[in-house]
This record gives C-alpha cells, sequence and structure tokens, in this order.
C-alpha cells in the first residue's frame, strides 16, 4: 500500500487506531501518580481546547472509563474518529511533555491504555484510574457541564492568562484588530458590539498581566454578572485609565485634564474569558433581536443576509459561525490536521479563514468547509491581503505587492503548496484569484 502524502498516512494511522487488535494494557509510559496528572492538568487548563475537555471528562464519567475514538468524536460532533484521535492525541502531547515523560508511539497511552470491547470487538480506551482520580479531585468531572456554552462556574485554577492567549481567545471568538490600534493597548472589535474591547500591551506575548482586558465603562452595570463567572477577577482600583482608550468616555484622574477611562478585567483560565464573552455577545445578539412580534428579526446588517433568503435554522447557524461559537473551525481542523501548507499542527497558531470571504459568499459557502483554510498566522494575513493565492493544484502563488525580501522574512517561498486539494476547493480559489488576489 502506498500512501503518497500526510493526509492519507494520517487517515491510514486513525483507522488503524479504532480498529486495532487487542493491545495489551501495560502502559507505554512510566507510571504516573494522581498527584502528577492534577498538577499537569491544572498548568495546562488554559491552553486546553473546548472539546478537548469535553472528550477527557467524558471519558472519565464514562461506564468503565472506556471509550472507542468513534464515540469520544460523537460525544463533542467530530464529523468522524480521525478528529477524535488527533485532538485527544495533541491533548495527550501536552499532557507528556507537562508529566516530564517520554511521548510513546500512540500519544494516546498519555491518557488510556486499550482493548477490545466484548460487546463490539472496537477497540476502546480505558482511561487509567490515576487520571480518572486526579479529575475528580479537581471538581472537573464533578461539576462541570459537558457544553461550556451552557454555563460553567467550575474554577479549573491555574495563572492569569498570558496576552497571547488572550489575543489568540478573542481571535477564536469572531474579534479583529484594525489597521490602526494603540501602542499601549490594543483595539479588538466584534461585529456584534457597539464598543470595542482593549487589551493592554506588553513588551512580551508570554507577560501575563493581572487584569489585562478593558471594558467600556458602559458594561459597568454588568459588572455583578461578570464576576460571578468562575475565573474573572477584577482590578484594585475601580477604573483603568489610559489616553489611548480611543472611543471611551473620559474622566478626571488627578491629573489637568481628563482621560479615557475603563473597567480591565483578569481570567485565571481561558474557559473564564470564553463564558465572559458568552454573556457579552449573548447580551448584545439578544438586544439587537429584541422585536415585540416572531419576526424575522435582524441584527445589525445581518451579516450581509438581508437580501438573502434562509431558514431560521441555517440563519442562527451562520450567527453562530459568524461570532466564532459553531463547529466551523473544528471542521477545518479535522480535515486539516494542522496548517493546510505548513507541518505547524498546534491550533492555538492556527486561524480558520474562509477563501471566498464572509462578505461576499452565499450563506451555504459560508459554512462550507471547503470553503476554507487553516492556515498560520502570516501566511493567514497574506491569503486575506490578497498578497498570495493558490491555483488549481495548490501551488502558491505569490502577488507582485510582496516583495521578496518581505516574502522570506515571512518564510513565504515558492516553493509552498497547500498539502491537499480537493475539486471543491477549485471554485472557490478561483474567485480568490480573480477578486482578491493582487497579480
Amino acid at each position: 500500500m502506498e500512501l503518497k502524502d500526510k493526509g492519507q498516512w494520517r487517515t491510514f494511522l486513525a483507522s488503524a487506531m479504532d480498529s486495532a487488535p487487542t493491545v495489551t494494557p501495560a502502559r507505554a509510559i512510566r507510571p504516573v501518580s494522581t498527584d502528577e496528572y492534577r498538577q499537569a492538568l491544572q498548568s495546562l487548563a488554559p491552553v486546553i481546547t473546548e472539546k478537548q475537555r469535553r472528550m477527557l471528562i467524558g471519558h472519565a464519567q464514562a461506564p468503565g472509563h472506556a471509550m472507542t475514538m468513534s464515540e469520544l468524536a460523537a460525544l463533542v460532533g467530530f464529523p468522524g474518529y480521525s478528529a477524535a484521535n488527533l485532538q485527544y492525541g495533541l491533548l495527550a502531547g501536552k499532557l507528556a511533555d507537562a508529566l516530564g515523560v517520554p511521548r510513546p508511539s500512540f500519544l494516546v497511552y498519555v491518557l488510556a491504555s486499550f482493548d477490545d470491547d466484548p460487546g463490539t470487538s472496537h477497540s476502546r480506551a480505558l482511561m487509567y484510574p490515576e487520571l480518572v482520580e486526579a479529575l475528580q479531585q479537581l471538581g472537573w468531572t464533578e461539576s462541570e457541564p459537558m457544553h461550556r456554552n451552557e454555563g460553567s462556574t467550575t474554577d479549573v485554577g491555574g495563572d492569569s492568562l498570558t496576552i497571547q492567549q488572550l489575543m489568540m481567545t478573542l481571535e477564536g471568538q469572531g474579534f479583529t484588530r484594525p489597521v490602526q490600534s494603540g501602542l499601549k493597548v490594543l483595539r479588538m472589535e466584534h461585529p456584534l458590539l457597539t464598543q470595542p474591547l482593549f487589551i493592554k500591551q506588553s513588551t512580551s506575548a508570554q507577560a501575563r498581566p493581572k487584569t489585562p482586558l478593558v471594558l467600556h465603562p458602559d458594561y459597568e452595570s454588568q459588572l455583578p454578572e461578570l464576576l460571578a463567572i468562575s475565573g474573572v477577577e477584577r482590578s484594585d482600583g475601580r477604573y483603568y485609565h489610559n489616553s489611548n482608550l480611543r472611543g471611551f468616555p473620559k474622566r478626571r484622574n488627578g491629573g489637568a485634564t481628563d482621560i479615557a477611562y475603563g473597567l480591565d478585567l483578569g481570567f485565571r483560565h481561558v474557559a473564564a474569558l470564553e463564558q465572559l464573552l458568552v454573556h457579552l455577545l449573548g447580551k448584545a445578539s439578544d438586544t439587537a433581536t429584541q422585536e415585540p412580534s416572531h419576526t424575522n428579526v435582524l441584527l445589525p446588517n445581518d451579516f450581509g443576509l438581508q437580501d438573502q433568503a434562509v431558514t431560521d435554522t441555517e440563519r442562527d447557524a451562520l450567527i453562530k459561525a459568524r461570532i466564532g461559537q459553531s463547529g466551523y473551525r473544528d471542521d477545518l481542523l479535522a480535515y486539516w490536521g494542522g496548517c493546510a501548507v505548513t507541518d505547524c499542527s498546534v491550533p492555538e497558531l492556527l486561524r480558520a479563514s474562509h477563501i471566498k470571504p464572509w462578505r461576499a459568499a452565499s450563506p451555504a459557502e459560508r459554512l462550507d468547509p471547503f470553503n476554507g483554510l487553516l492556515l498560520t498566522p502570516n501566511l493567514d494575513l497574506a491569503f486575506d491581503q490578497g498578497l498570495i493565492s493558490f491555483d488549481d493544484q495548490g501551488q502558491i502563488l505569490i502577488g507582485e505587492d510582496l516583495d521578496p525580501d518581505s516574502a522570506r522574512a515571512l518564510n513565504i517561498t515558492p516553493e509552498l503548496r497547500l498539502r491537499q486539494i480537493e475539486s471543491r476547493h477549485r471554485a472557490y480559489l478561483a474567485w480568490h484569484r480573480e477578486h482578491l488576489f493582487r497579480k
């Protein structure tokens, strides 16, 4: 059997993993204690994705702590077991590094051993009892809801988020940074919010300021609800003052002139930030859609849906996709398994990008995974700006506006190409070349 590319290898290995013969349930790593698992999970809490976390918790809560990869995939809505293998493996790899153990051939051995289900003969993963106990001690398996967007009050511990984690979480929820932004703070905007958010700048993306996110003072009335979210913290002072908070109101703060101010908050883990964003965006959506009768209500600009006929179900899916609450990114992660061009497979460093942009796409095109690429930030921005594109064979095209020196600085070379391509990608790529690519 000849496997020509990494995508075929990944599919083959995932299939083999899900239908593997009985595996001796001896660990492929050194024994790990409950305390070690607990400490490692606490340190990783800010970088564990929602679906990785749900797989981990669902696995621990399953009868006998045993599940097949297909069952884990169904648990979180992945299209197939290959996506579960990939995401569970990424989590296991992080855990191995945090534990200081060698990475086994099958990364999931860090989490579980394997046997065959007596009822179905399917290979299933048996979570190690020490890991189950660690999850119970942390409270993750006792009080954590299976779906975070239903509201989580469990404090998973950990230090404050880094600036990088904050930025990536906001971008994952649909926030964008305007071309012009302050030097001391970063302005972040969202189509559902009438006011921007600001992030306090730092010389290091790994810095962990106590309260890095600044909200408009209009949110002061909502502070009791926001601070009720476990893991959300408030600064010692009532307000944060900075002249770069453009558009925010001003007040006198002991100086000779008035200065812009806002409410600064901090987060002990990603779950707290995500829940706060769900609250803010949900409030904005509710306000925008309030009508006295049951009609086809529109959000601000309704994301360009006014002139297009869509069902209520399609419209809800589109709105969720636009604010970053759908499985669109997960679909791209499952399909590509990493960056569509490079070997990068760290989800936090990958961006889900539409080939035919949201503003130009039909409702169906906006939800079509084949209208999407998973790219590293440098490639994503260059592609979005039309500085690069791809031909029908997936070969990169570099526009004249991207000079050779800049291209080399961004590691963009003529040898790059899409790792795989299907006919359903080509119509979108053709649109991109015709309308966006700067030839």
